[in-house]
């Protein structure tokens, strides 16, 4: 192989990076933390990825990733297909449309704006849900996972922005 094509191939790879990461995180929050409170939660690892590579990267996270990522949620947690694709473009959009408020922001910026946009999709899940089974789910776990997904936050965006000063730097 020629420097050409291992440079183009390298860039590819480091292209798809924040779109694999997710893929991991998704699989990683496929399994339920055992808590205190005797409530398998699963936090929304993926909700994470997609609110930080749409505020700092949304080159490389496209509307479509984000799509097959809630699908790809969806297939693994059981959920109604479609119901996290949808939230998740929701909040794709959302954050695209507000990412200048956070961008060059302290942290304590994004976490805010985390936490809204995690209550904002966690609620529209439970309506969503409740609505599908005719009846209002328990509340207890979506709060639990809402208040796991908030609180873990920060440990994710530094995993992100290791990633991404290591790994992204090259990507124009």
């Amino acid at each position: 192989m020629t420097a050409g094509t291992l440079s183009r191939i390298d860039l590819a790879l480091r292209s798809v990076t924040p779109f694999l990461m997710t893929v991991a995180l998704i699989l990683l929050g496929a399994m339920p933390l055992s808590m205190p409170i005797d409530l398998p939660i699963t936090p929304a690892f993926g909700l994470m990825a997609v609110f930080y590579w749409s505020v700092y990267r949304p080159d490389l996270m496209p509307a479509v990733a984000v799509f097959a990522l809630g699908l790809m949620q969806d297939l693994i947690s059981g959920a109604l297909l479609g119901i996290t694709a949808v939230i998740w473009l929701g909040t794709f959009g959302i954050v695209l449309n507000q990412r200048k408020i956070f961008l060059g922001k302290p942290f304590a910026m994004s976490w805010w704006g985390f936490s809204m946009v995690a209550v904002a999709a966690g609620a529209a899940r439970w309506l969503i849900s409740s609505a599908l089974a005719g009846h209002l789910l328990d509340a207890h776990r979506m709060t639990a996972e809402l208040t796991a997904t908030v609180l873990l936050f920060p440990l994710a965006v530094a995993l992100f922005v290791a990633t991404h000063r290591r790994i992204l730097p090259k990507i124009a």
